[in-house]
């Protein structure tokens, strides 16, 4: 720690036990003025000066102390009980100990993060508690910055990325020259670089999804917003019920055409399955709760009258047409 953060440091831990001389209280309070980072350490130390105090102490209230500060200070020593004394070294250890890891955090300029799923689910939780979700074959890189409060996810492949309630970081999703600006939700990302279509759905509170060239479109909870890398246009459409099911294995299909059931199936469970004779069009209602999926295939071939055959590396499933 160099020798100004130690002075800061210092002023900090006078102010907020009440023993800052008014031309250090002015110089802290100039400090916090600097930016709204060295705002926010002062709270957050205040935060730590308010959790270690014991229960029927008095609580601190910073505009008391900013208003306390210009008073005279009685030169003569106040004596204080013994216990007054045990709980103030207590609590000095709590605050010089936080106040450590606050500069280590407002010192570092930024976090970094890889993740790569291959054949399978993962879920990572990130220091803010946003969990992002990776479908198979997918990766991201993050970086996440505590004092900036800000975060971005250069995604490729599929993520599901959950912002939790009362959010403090701004997030933003990267792919390609494609950006998506969260505003406080929970969306589903599906960006793989062998597809030229990128779509990012909705499921609570709003994003916005654009490019470095264009303004792009604003989605709501239950839209689905698509680009398309050739013709570079943004569109929006109702989002399907399926979108979190590579999480949660939950599977809903209202007369849907077998074709795109399998190709939703293929996306969940990452095995190739090939449709033989004249049943792609097939329609299947059906609702599916966290099911392997042999069983979700079983239901299936007895559903429609199709026969079902694995072939290790992949599954085939044929008939003459359905029910």
């Amino acid at each position: 720690m160099n020798p100004e953060s130690e002075h800061i440091e210092e002023l900090i831990g006078k102010f907020l036990f009440g023993e800052a001389s008014e031309p250090e209280a002015k110089e802290l309070k100039e400090w916090c003025a600097i930016s709204p980072e060295n705002q926010k350490y002062l709270d957050d130390a205040q935060w730590i000066v308010e959790k270690s105090q014991l229960s029927g102490q008095k609580e601190f209230d910073s505009e008391i102390a900013w208003a306390k500060v210009g008073s005279k200070i009685n030169p003569e020593k106040v004596k204080r009980s013994s216990i007054f004394t045990v709980w103030k070294i207590a609590a000095s250890l709590v605050l010089l100990i936080g106040l450590s890891y606050l500069f280590y955090i407002w010192m570092t300029p930024k976090q970094e993060f890889q993740y790569l799923s291959k054949n399978r689910v993962e879920t990572y939780m990130m220091p803010d508690l946003t969990e992002i979700t990776l479908n198979q074959q997918s990766e991201i890189l993050v970086e996440y910055s505590h004092r900036k409060n800000k975060g971005t996810i250069q995604l490729t492949g599929e993520a599901l990325i959950s912002i939790p309630e009362g959010k403090k970081v701004n997030w933003i999703v990267k792919t390609g020259d494609l950006l998506i600006e969260d505003i406080g939700t929970i969306f589903q990302v599906n960006a793989h670089p062998d597809n030229p279509i990128v779509e990012v759905t909705v499921q609570e509170g709003i994003v916005r999804f654009y490019s470095k060239n264009q303004e792009g479109i604003t989605l709501q909870a239950g839209e689905k917003g698509t680009y398309d890398r050739y013709s570079e246009l943004f569109s929006k459409s109702i989002a399907g019920p399926n979108v979190a099911a590579f999480k949660t294995r939950m599977l809903t299909f209202q007369e849907e055409e077998l074709g795109l059931v399998i190709a939703t199936l293929e996306s969940v469970y990452g095995k190739k399955i090939i449709l033989a004779g004249n049943i792609s069009t097939c329609k299947l209602t059906v609702v599916f709760e966290n099911e392997d999926l042999e069983t979700v295939l079983s239901v299936i071939s007895e559903t429609l009258g199709l026969e079902v055959i694995d072939e290790e590396n992949l599954i085939r499933i044929s008939g003459d047409g359905c029910f």
